[in-house]
Formats: structure tokens, C-alpha cells, sequence
């Protein structure tokens, strides 16, 4: 139960880092085909889009599942605290996942079906996308942070919670550098996976300039997550800290082991950017960021005692 608790938040966690700034990614590689008139292009950058959007649907069920796991855990806590923002933030959380989802999809199938002759068409159908990433950036990685301080007793709310409190929470050290965190963790992921698939789709005269630019998102993101990273557990409460440093033997393994992989991936990316677009190497660096993900994973679950 542990360890599936662990791979499947892992993959949810991965599922959500592409479906918010995939739809970003997918309109540079629009822009990109306009400019250079490259149909390859474009056809990389929908199959990107439609990722995105099977990656949110997918993200939403591991999600639910994910709930079961930790019902059948006893932690009623959680499921407290998600009934103390039920009416203000929850309810309406499925309407911003519907939100997205349409907007991206209304993109893409825009995009897809050639009606974008004039210049503010093809700039109102991005922005169809920037609407769909923005909402789930703000959204997603605020709510479940402000869930886990309030399932934990880090702050003091009055139940139900309203929206102004909410809105409060906000501003505390943790949703913001985890908030931080997710999104350089979106851009990598993404960046990653849209170079790989630059390089199995586009032909060799645009493949690598645009495949280096999507390794070098991923390069420059992956390297971001030092400061933030380092900044975030500062914010941490002083037992989760504790067991980051050593108070945990198992905690401290999985972030070593994690920090070290990611270091490691930091490698590969500048290697995917700069100097060798192979597939070996572009394999390699996927399981890597799959691994690093999942150590840091174990990680947060363990400094949290919830393992």
C-alpha cells in the first residue's frame, strides 16, 4: 500500500507538471511553425497540446484514487480539512478543471481545423491556452498545499473556511515556494518531453534548434529547483526538518538519493541542449526526472510522517 501510495501520487504529480504548462509549450511551438512555416512543427506542438489534455483527465483520476489510498489509511484529518473549504474552493475546483480542459481543447481543435487565417484569430485561440495553463498553476499546487496545512494543524482556521481566509493562506512560506516549486517542476517535465518528441517527429533541418530550446526549458527550470528548493525547506515545521536531516534514516536516504538524481538529470539536460541530442541520452534523462520525482516523492510523505 505504501509504495503504491508513493508511485501513484509520483505519476499524478507528473500527469498535472504536463497538463499545465504543456498548452504553453504547445503554442511557442505554434508560433514557431507560423514564423517558419513548418507544418512538422505544428503538428508536434498539437500532439503536445493533446497530451496535455489526457494528461489532466488521467491526473484527475489518479487524484481520486490517490484520495481512496489515504481514506483507507484512517487519516481523517485530510479529509476534514477538505470539507472545511468544500463550498469555497473545492466545488468550484471542478469548474476550473472543466475551465481548462475546454479552453485547451477549443485550442487545439481550433488550431486543427485551419480557420486561423487573420493574426487576431491565431491570437485569441492562444490565449485560449494561456487561460487553461494559468488557471491550473494557480489553482492546483495552492489548494493541495493549503489542504495539507490544514489536514496537519500548521494553521488556525475557522471551519468552514471562507474565501477570504483562504485567500490569506496564501501568502504563507510554504504554498508560495511549493507553488514555486511545481511550476520550475511543470516547465522541466514538459520541456522534456516536448524535446523527445522534437525528436522523433521533426525533420533534421528544424529538429535540432527546436528539440535544444525545449531541453534547454527543461535545463533552465531543473536548475531553478536549487534556490527554491533549498528556500522550501526552510519553510518546512521543524519535525519535518528533523527528519529531512537525520532524525530519519529512510527520510534523509530518499533525499539524498534525490538530490543526487537530480543533479545528475541537471547533467543530461545541459548535455540534451547544448551538445548531444541523442535518443539514448534523451531516455535516460526521462527516467531520470521519473526517478528524481518519485525520491522526492517519498520524501515529502516520510518528512510528513505519513508513511
Amino acid at each position: 500500500m505504501i509504495y503504491l501510495r508513493i508511485l501513484i501520487l509520483s505519476l499524478h504529480l507528473i500527469l498535472m507538471n504536463l497538463a499545465s504548462v504543456g498548452p504553453l509549450l504547445s503554442i511557442w511551438l505554434d508560433a514557431r511553425s507560423t514564423r517558419q512555416e513548418c507544418p512538422e512543427i505544428a503538428a508536434v506542438g498539437r500532439t503536445v497540446g493533446w497530451w496535455s489534455v489526457f494528461a489532466l483527465v488521467v491526473g484527475i483520476v489518479l487524484g481520486l484514487i490517490q484520495g481512496i489510498l489515504v481514506w483507507s489509511q484512517g487519516n481523517e484529518a485530510y479529509f476534514r480539512a477538505v470539507d472545511s473549504v468544500w463550498d469555497s474552493k473545492i466545488f468550484f475546483g471542478f469548474w476550473e478543471i472543466g475551465f481548462s480542459l475546454v479552453c485547451t481543447i477549443g485550442y487545439l481543435l481550433w488550431w486543427q481545423l485551419g480557420k486561423r487565417g487573420s493574426r487576431w484569430q491565431r491570437f485569441l485561440s492562444r490565449f485560449l491556452a494561456i487561460l487553461a495553463a494559468t488557471n491550473l498553476l494557480y489553482h492546483f499546487p495552492t489548494l493541495f498545499t493549503i489542504l495539507g496545512l490544514i489536514a496537519r494543524g500548521e494553521v488556525e482556521v475557522d471551519s468552514p473556511v471562507d474565501s477570504g481566509e483562504f485567500r490569506s493562506l496564501l501568502v504563507h512560506g510554504e504554498v508560495i515556494w511549493f507553488t514555486l516549486h511545481f511550476w520550475f517542476a511543470s516547465f522541466a517535465v514538459s520541456g522534456l518531453v516536448t524535446g523527445i518528441s522534437c525528436l522523433k517527429k521533426l525533420p533534421e533541418d528544424t529538429r535540432e534548434s527546436t528539440a535544444g530550446i525545449a531541453f534547454t526549458i527543461a535545463l533552465v527550470s531543473t536548475l531553478l529547483q536549487i534556490p527554491v528548493g533549498f528556500v522550501l525547506t526552510t519553510t518546512l515545521n521543524s519535525a519535518q526538518q528533523s527528519r529531512l536531516m537525520g532524525g530519519d534514516t529512510l527520510c534523509t536516504a530518499m533525499f539524498a538519493l534525490g538530490v543526487g538524481l537530480a543533479f545528475w538529470l541537471m547533467h543530461l539536460l545541459a548535455g540534451l541542449a547544448f551538445f548531444d541530442r541523442s535518443w539514448r541520452k534523451a531516455n535516460m534523462a526521462l527516467m531520470t526526472l521519473a526517478g528524481t520525482i518519485v525520491l522526492m516523492t517519498a520524501t515529502m510523505l516520510l518528512s510528513r510522517g505519513e508513511l
